[in-house]
């Protein structure tokens, strides 16, 4: 009943992209920003081959399961932890927003930006609350039940992708490669298997790829590009995730 629940739930996140679609409009709120943010169905293909991999680690015997359970017998035999994936996870997304204030050229301004982040953000820590209640996978460090799938990865690579699609993969490689040391430190410190950062990974992209399908949309909804120029109130919602023990702040503009 728990693996058909998960199923039906990361396949809600296939559905949201189509109806997006319907909505994509033509961003022009400054000439230097101008893009088209509509669905590629090619921009399914590495999350849901992420997402299957990860989940496959769910099943006895699988060669994903088997890859987990070798690196927590092989990997770190001392159980050493290091924490600093805790913050780690956290930069991507924070470069995201503020980097193109430092006059590096990117595709969309501050406002939308935020709009896309706090949407991505705020879907990923909803799939991620949900499928971790559903599951319930034992971590390798026995130390509670919700190791499916791991939060700090999606949270790491929704910055990652969002870099990538904002800034190109100059800067995208740098936080894809950061959000790959994320991963792998959640591993190393046997918070999670092989499987669980796979799928967050997968997850992450796909929210990251969805926080810029509804900007369009959110744009449209709220004509926000049909209003007059008026100083924007940036709000901000901190939001603490007690089984992650982790913390974080989504962000957005009411203009």
């Amino acid at each position: 009943m728990k693996r058909t629940a998960l199923t039906l739930l990361l396949a809600l996140l296939t559905v949201l992209p189509a109806w997006a679609q319907g909505d994509s409009i033509t961003l022009s709120m400054q000439p230097r920003h101008e893009t088209t943010t509509y669905f590629r169905p090619r921009q399914l293909i590495a999350p849901a081959v992420l997402i299957g991999l990860g989940t496959w680690g769910l099943a006895e015997g699988s060669p994903t399961k088997l890859l987990g359970e070798k690196a927590r017998d092989d990997m770190n035999r001392g159980w050493n932890t290091c924490k600093i994936d805790n913050g780690l996870q956290y930069v991507p997304s924070a470069v995201h927003a503020l980097l193109g204030l430092t006059g590096v050229k990117s595709k969309h301004n501050f406002r939308d930006r935020l709009i896309a982040s706090a949407t991505a953000n705020v879907l990923m820590v909803g799939v991620t609350r949900s499928v971790k209640h559903f599951v319930n996978e034992q971590r390798p460090d026995s130390d509670g039940d919700k190791s499916f799938f791991s939060g700090h990865t999606a949270t790491a690579f929704v910055g990652a992708e969002m870099m990538r699609i904002e800034y190109g993969w100059g800067y995208g490689s740098a936080a894809y490669a950061l959000a790959t040391g994320v991963a792998f430190m959640r591993v190393y410190n046997k918070r999670h298997w092989v499987g669980d950062v796979l799928a967050g990974a997968g997850v992450g992209i796909l929210c990251a790829d969805a926080g810029y399908w509804m900007l369009p949309v959110w744009k449209r909804l709220f004509r926000i590009d049909k209003k007059k120029e008026s100083t924007p109130l940036m709000v901000a919602a901190p939001f603490y995730l007690h089984d992650e023990k982790a913390a974080g702040l989504s962000c957005s503009l009411v203009l």
